[in-house]
């Protein structure tokens, strides 16, 4: 086999792998995205339920610590009444207002989980019905990846296959070049002449490289493309 030859078959593996890609199109990765951020959703509800119940039990001891002091308060304000001295008015007043300067504390950071807890709420119900719709995009993604992966495995492992046995045989710069250009040239490495015209960008081929190309006596490239050229005599 021809350097050539060798090359336009290995043309033929990397064309077929090429739609076997395009098949898959960019499905896998936004299979990937879409499970990155249903992991970062559920780890965002986790951590926002968590915050929650946390909310909610302070919220609780608030409420004991306020019914507590407006008992203390009530008591003192009683007592007031039942005072025989200046004195011990004084005391009891400051002890009243050193009591109500804790309630209102309190009712501060009350209010301020309040708020929080409002806001997490609508938050997480946001994310829940994000999740559900994700998750069930997801999924439908999945399904149609994994048909169309096991409609193109066999193929693809076979054609991967033969594709590592073949370059075993097509010396290592002829490999190179050929590599390089497929990676410049959307994939297409090899092309055809047409009439005295490469059918890679349809540059003018000389006529002494057209009859070389024609002999498959050397492998030969456009000087414009740098597209390997054969000649289809059919």
């Amino acid at each position: 086999m021809s350097i050539i030859q060798q090359i336009i078959k290995l043309q033929n593996i990397d064309s077929q792998l090429q739609d076997i890609a395009e098949l898959l199109g960019d499905l896998p990765i936004k299979v990937e995205s879409l499970k990155e951020e249903e992991s970062s959703l559920i780890t965002s509800l986790e951590s926002g339920r968590l915050r929650l119940q946390e909310l909610e039990l302070g919220l609780n001891k608030f409420d004991g610590q306020l019914k507590d002091l407006n008992i203390k308060i009530e008591k003192h304000k009683d007592q007031l009444f039942l005072v025989t001295n200046n004195k011990q008015y004084d005391a009891l007043q400051l002890e009243i207002d050193h009591l109500k300067s804790e309630l209102d504390g309190i009712e501060i950071k009350s209010l301020e989980y309040t708020e929080e807890k409002e806001k997490l709420e609508k938050q997480i119900k946001s994310e829940s019905e994000n999740l559900g719709a994700l998750s069930s995009d997801l999924k439908e993604r999945r399904k149609k990846l994994e048909n169309l992966m096991n409609q193109s495995s066999d193929q693809k492992t076979k054609l991967e296959s033969d594709r590592k046995t073949h370059i075993d045989d097509i010396d290592e710069s002829i490999l190179n070049q050929y590599t390089r250009v497929q990676k410049a040239r959307g994939g297409l490495s090899v092309v055809s002449i047409t009439g005295s015209a490469c059918g890679g960008c349809g540059a003018f081929i000389p006529p002494q490289i057209v009859a070389e190309v024609k002999s498959n006596s050397l492998a030969r490239t456009c000087d414009s493309c740098s597209r390997f050229l054969y000649w289809d005599s059919e």
